[in-house]
């Protein structure tokens, strides 16, 4: 998979850095290696336990009836076949497939290895055709066996059982796609080409049984199966010359996998496979369980901690039991009963996402291009280049993008950025030091390959397909050959990771650190140079390839700002705040901030263009939190800027409107795709207009026109964990700048559905949690850690669809998700940390249940230090009291001594456009009140109170609403402390 990208033109690069870069690209290739080498020496990939996987139960299921279609003693019904080099697949045209000239597979029948019966089929096949492969970089075609059938209705049976043994010398993995051709009433292969069809990675020199659940696939009138391989090429030390034995094809009946809908599978419990942190929202979901009351039993000593009434939630998905135990805060290992129904052993802790932390860290690992990896490959793609001009880079490093080879400096470059923040959380906090070291060690990797790829002048690699394993040398017909592109959005990424690169290893790697740097601030000026250029695209292109928005106005400048805010925490040069609030504006006027005027009205999303005449839409590669993080960072690191409440107010419209189309979703609240506008399909290729139209009318209308989609409007790019994760992100990150516990458990909530609470209760991460299906990666292997593209929705419908089949794009694996995954931890993982100064025992009393955490200062310093779980507390010392809201991986820094300490709530009444603000306050000495508004007017913001223990005070302001049509957001801030501010805004 791989990203659109649009060029502009370029500028030249100082000299004295083009000699520093030059030199310095010699020493990191020199390490590359060296750490490749390492690494091979010291480091296996993770092994996954079988017995928790899809794969091991459906080789468990039981068979209720059986038929043999072939046991391989006759070739009559078989043929081999080779087609040729295949298209990137572009979701805008109807994908096309293409014979090759020559048939390379050979077929025989053969004693050689028998599964059962005196035969077997064997296929003998090159690993590429001869000649020059496809320019786009993908391989030579595929190559396999072929067998007809006379017009058979397999509707009595839903699953095929095959027998494989692949003989590939040098080889570490191995995979085989099975498609199926049906004639019936619904054609196979369908319009979208991701039906009847999976991939199989299987073990070499072994017999491997294989089946595969076709219960959602058209079979009232097969044609034809066919079983392939996928012509890549080899690497060195890989034969070019490899077989495939089959045996044994059967046709089974079993009772079939859930694989569609909102409902939860009969007879399972959704839940987070993962566990819940301490403080968190902790639900299940179940339909039709013969029960009324579930039972929390501690798995280490089966202990009942808690017995409660199973709820019944109605909501707009339908009807659901709920059992709901949020008021359990033991740290343990637990499991649920309802009736008959248990779940697996799952975690309540203040660290469960850990353990997925270092299995994505492990799927990178694995991913890495140009290292060895054990059971993977050797030292890849040595004749992988990026050309300019007159001037070539051997580009191999970094990490391979998914199921193929593919690599772009766009996902590596927020990898990157998403390891060195959550390492950079973990070090200020000081935290887990061997997962710091883990996380700098992976982001130095990406790092590498970013300052490696630049030619010096605004031009580098910006990324590559590659489905191809390449023999390392260069000059002959399976190379890989990228032209360098000058792009200032590529050029912000890439400044972006440099910077925060630059600030992480300034103490462990001061030249390394001085040279990101220095590329950083070249990068941000060859960005900016290019903003200033002309954009080449037509305004009339608005879909990219994979149906994401393209010619997005705001895009390059939400990177522009990211990039320049870490250059201005890393240099402190007033010219990167100047740029940053400046490039604001383009985000601030793409938002709906007036509420519609639909049936229902909304307000808070984005458009494409700041006309507003085109809503955002994201379907595949989302990037919706890059310019709500933009925002987010302008007000963390420009509080005093005129512009904050702008900022703020945008962030929390934004928050409010995620909040409210999640309703929708109730009871897993996972975060709807996007609205949509019933005339959009007339800007819509004709070949997908129908399909278009008819997933935009499945949508929940809004009125006027306008629907709101759960999944989004796809075509053959389906899988949304691209799109919920970068939401999730955005809201995160607002929350804490909100102080919103709820956005923050919202945001939680679309990690739990990835890793199983969910409609099938399967975890989607491989390797990590319970029931995990076999993953599109043909290229490398099962890898522990890896996520796949997402959960997809079936032809136009508007609900979940996860079938047993292992197929691009929903199933493949996928470094986007990866790097969010990781990413979003910075913000939900781990407790709280609360520091400050107190005069005696402070107390932190849970709102919710009442529990109570005793904490003792030091009694010399006054100082006190302690990791608290996530919730809204009332916090008592020497007869203070305040009320805090404490978000997962927030740093809090409290004064709870007498005359410093201030409790204090507001509230708003309203008439018409007239707002009366009204604080109450609780403490002692002299504070302070300053309120900040938007779309609100009003005198003297600055008020005094003189505050006497055990007496209430009271300030209040008069405003007028600007725009009655708009919502409006204010915030009080006591004492000039940002971190104590009371936000009132418009319901």
């Amino acid at each position: 998979m791989y990203p659109n990208h649009f060029f502009v033109s370029f500028s030249i690069l100082d000299s004295s850095i083009i000699h520093i870069m030059k030199l310095s690209t010699l020493i990191l290739l020199l390490a590359i290696c060296f750490v490749g080498f390492c690494d091979a020496q010291t480091r296996e990939p993770l092994k996954v336990n079988f017995e928790n996987s899809a794969s091991y139960r459906w080789l468990n299921k039981k068979v209720i009836e059986s038929r043999m279609l072939d046991d391989m003693e006759n070739l009559s019904t078989w043929s081999g076949f080779t087609i040729g080099g295949e298209e990137v697949v572009d979701a805008r045209k109807v994908f096309k497939r293409n014979d090759a000239t020559k048939n390379i597979a050979d077929i025989s029948l053969t004693t050689e290895l028998v599964h059962s019966g005196k035969q077997s089929l064997l296929l003998r096949t090159a690993t590429r055709l001869e000649g020059l492969p496809p320019k786009n970089g993908r391989g030579w075609g595929r190559s396999g066996v072929r067998k007809n059938f006379d017009n058979e209705d397999w509707t009595k049976f839903n699953r095929i059982s095959i027998w494989i043994y692949p003989e590939l010398p040098g080889f570490y993995t191995t995979a085989l796609d099975i498609h199926l051709f049906n004639d019936g009433v619904k054609k196979i292969p369908a319009l979208f080409g991701q039906e009847g069809e999976t991939s199989l990675v299987l073990h070499n020199h072994e017999w491997n049984h294989v089946v595969w659940e076709i219960s959602n696939v058209a079979r009232d009138k097969i044609t034809k199966m066919e079983i392939s391989y996928g012509l890549s090429g080899s690497a060195p030390e890989e034969a070019d010359s490899i077989k495939f034995y089959f045996d044994k094809l059967d046709l089974e009946k079993v009772e079939p996998d859930k694989i569609e809908g909102w409902d939860v599978w009969p007879g399972r419990i959704s839940y987070s496979h993962d566990g819940y942190q301490t403080g968190s929202q902790k639900a299940a979901i179940a339909n039709g369980i013969d029960a009324s009351v579930f039972k929390l039993i501690n798995q280490d000593n089966g202990e009942i901690i808690l017995s409660k009434n199973i709820e019944t939630q109605n909501t707009h998905l339908g009807n659901f039991q709920v059992m709901d135990f949020s008021e359990v805060r033991k740290p343990g290992n637990y499991v649920l009963q309802a009736g008959e129904i248990i779940t697996h052993s799952f975690p309540i802790g203040d660290n469960i996402w850990e353990a997925s932390i270092w299995k994505v860290l492990n799927f990178f690992y694995t991913e890495r291009c140009g290292a060895a990896i054990p059971g993977v490959h050797g030292v890849c793609h040595r004749d992988w280049s990026c050309v300019h001009n007159d001037k070539r880079i051997i580009i191999n490093g970094g990490w391979h993008d998914a199921g193929d080879l593919t690599q772009g400096l766009g996902n590596t470059a927020e990898i990157d950025y998403g390891l060195f923040s959550l390492a950079e959380r973990l070090h200020a906090r000081n935290e887990s030091a061997a997962l710091y070291n883990r996380l700098i060690e992976e982001a130095r990797w990406g790092l590498d390959w970013i300052i490696k790829t630049s030619f010096g002048d605004g031009y580098r690699n910006v990324g590559s397909i590659s489905s191809r394993r390449t023999n390392d040398i260069l000059g002959d017909d399976d190379d890989v050959t990228s032209t360098a592109r000058n792009n200032p959005l590529d050029n912000f990424l890439a400044s972006t990771a440099e910077a925060i690169g630059a600030r992480m290893l300034k103490e462990s790697d001061s030249r390394l650190a001085a040279l990101a740097l220095k590329m950083a601030e070249a990068d941000w000026k060859f960005g900016v140079e290019g903003m200033m250029g002309t954009n080449n695209k037509s305004p009339k292109e608005i879909w990219t390839g994979t149906f994401d928005s393209d010619n997005i106005e705001f895009e390059v400048a939400a990177e522009a700002i990211l990039a320049s805010i870490d250059l201005w925490k890393a240099t402190g040069d007033k010219m990167y705040e100047e740029k940053a609030a400046a490039l604001s504006q383009v985000i601030l006027n793409s938002q709906q901030r007036k509420k519609t005027d639909w049936d229902i009205p909304l307000s808070g999303f984005f458009y494409a263009t700041t006309e507003k005449n085109r809503i955002l839409h994201f379907v595949h590669r989302g990037r919706e939190q890059a310019h709500i993080l933009a925002l987010t960072e302008l007000c963390n690191a420009f509080p005093d800027h005129p512009d904050y409440m702008k900022w703020y107010s945008a962030i929390t419209l934004y928050s409010e409107y995620i909040k409210t189309v999640a309703k929708y979703t109730a009871p897993y609240n996972v975060m709807p795709a996007s609205i949509y506008c019933d005339t959009e399909y007339v800007n819509v290729p004709e070949s997908r207009r129908e399909s278009f139209k008819k997933q935009v009318l499945n949508g929940i209308p809004l009125g006027k026109g306008h629907y709101l989609r759960l999944f989004p409007v796809w075509m053959d790019y389906r899988g949304h964990f691209g799109t919920i994760l970068p939401q999730a992100q955005a809201l995160a990150n607002a929350a804490h700048l909100r102080g919103d516990l709820s956005s923050l458990q919202l945001s939680q909530h679309q990690l739990e559905w990835i890793i199983g609470r969910n409609p099938f209760s399967e975890s989607a991460m491989y390797g990590e949690g319970y029931d995990f299906s076999p993953l599109y990666t043909p290229s490398s292997g099962d890898m522990v850690g890896s996520l796949p593209v997402g959960i997809q929705s079936f032809e136009d419908h508007d609900a979940p669809y996860w079938p047993v089949q292992s197929t691009w794009t929903y199933k493949e694996v996928w470094v986007h998700p990866a790097a969010r995954w990781v990413w979003l931890m910075h913000d939900l993982s781990g407790p709280a940390l609360i520091e400050g100064q107190a005069r005696a025992t402070i107390i932190f009393k849970e709102i919710n249940n009442g529990q109570e955490i005793i904490v003792e200062p030091n009694t010399a310093t006054m100082h006190f230090r302690y990791m608290l779980p996530e919730g809204k507390y009332i916090v008592k010392s020497n007869g203070e009291e305040q009320t805090q809201t404490f978000l997962s991986g927030g740093s809090y820094n409290l004064d709870l001594r007498s005359g410093h300490a201030l409790n204090f709530e507001a509230n708003a009444t309203s008439n018409k456009n007239e707002v009366i603000i009204k604080v109450t306050a609780h403490g002692t000495g002299i504070h302070h009140f300053n309120i900040q508004t938007d779309n609100l007017t009003l005198t003297n913001p600055q008020k005094e109170l003189i505050l006497k223990s055990g007496q209430a005070g009271f300030v209040e302001w008069h405003a007028h609403i600007s725009y009655a049509d708009t919502p409006w957001v204010a915030l009080i801030v006591p004492d000039d402390d940002l971190q104590q501010k009371k936000e009132i805004r418009a319901d």
